[in-house]
């Protein structure tokens, strides 16, 4: 397990640490503090990540999946939304250990799951505009971060084949990026298996694919805080039958789940007895009510 960060000087600094060892939660959680990303390296092995460009592949196929219709979502990129729904495969990296460690660490307990995003580049595709994946959000800037987005590279990430472009520290900016404004940026040059974290207010895009005939396969999750709203409205776009199937962190993962013990909740009942479970949670306010009475 390797983990790269970047200094905001620009200076590059390499250090690796493997899987198990300690504090690497709070190493990941410190780089996207302070510097607004961290890129952690064998996280998917070569068969993993191949069997998952099939499946795109064949997901784009089957359903006529073309290019985007607009310069920001890219006029030689394809996209494949809500991929939890297409198999188990997508889902299974959403629940991944490691990742919900490392994100846990950014956003704290009872995060919700906020979109799962194909982004295939092709040749010939131009720079996205930079923006910071949180801008939707009306907190003053800079903020906490609110949402934590987790790029995985299926394919090589360099920077002729449209490597995520960076500006490491600017998650600190008070300001989001204007269009037409020029900054200076870095690749997140990566090994196909490898997974970019970002906090949501580090401002991005996705690169230039001036290559020849390198096809670029990434994945976005994206995780937010259990009080923002998710970008992929994922309960009404799954259904229930569907989500009864997922494993019970998925369900969680989606909405069905409770932040704090309050916020969420259907009736005073928890959305999980939505599709069958039998869960009866202590609300807030029985904790209120024992704490008074002791």
């Amino acid at each position: 397990m390797g983990f790269v960060s970047y200094d905001l000087d620009m200076q590059s600094s390499d250090n690796t640490f493997p899987i198990d060892a300690s504090g690497i939660e709070s190493k990941v959680a410190s780089a996207v503090e302070t510097q607004g990303f961290a890129i952690v390296t064998n996280v998917l092995d070569e068969r993993t990540c191949q069997s998952l460009v099939e499946e795109i592949d064949r997901i784009e196929s089957e359903s006529g999946i073309g290019f985007g219709p607009n310069e920001f979502e890219g006029f030689r990129t394809r996209r494949i939304f809500n991929l939890i729904a297409h198999g188990p495969s997508f889902r299974d990296l959403v629940i991944h250990e490691p990742m919900l460690n490392w994100v846990g660490a950014v956003l704290g307990d009872d995060f919700l799951l906020s979109g799962t995003t194909s982004m295939h580049i092709s040749p010939g595709e131009t720079p996205q505009l930079l923006h910071a994946d949180d801008g939707m959000i009306s907190l003053p800037r800079p903020h906490i971060a609110t949402m934590v987005t987790t790029m995985w590279a299926l394919s090589d990430f360099n920077e002729e084949n449209g490597a995520t472009q960076l500006v490491p520290g600017s998650h600190l900016e008070p300001n989001m990026p204007r269009p037409g404004e020029i900054h200076t940026t870095i690749s997140a040059e990566m090994p196909a298996g490898s997974a970019l974290i970002l906090h949501g207010s580090l401002w991005h895009g996705g690169g230039q694919n001036s290559s020849p005939n390198s096809e670029r396969y990434g994945l976005s999750i994206q995780y937010v805080s259990g009080w923002c709203r998710q970008q992929q409205n994922l309960m009404l776009g799954t259904p229930r039958e569907t989500v009864a199937t997922y494993p019970r962190r998925l369900q969680e993962l989606i909405g069905y789940s409770m932040y704090r013990n309050v916020m969420g909740h259907i009736e005073r009942e928890h959305p999980l007895t939505l599709i069958g479970v039998d869960e009866r949670p202590k609300m807030v306010w029985d904790r209120m009510d024992s704490k008074l009475d002791s």
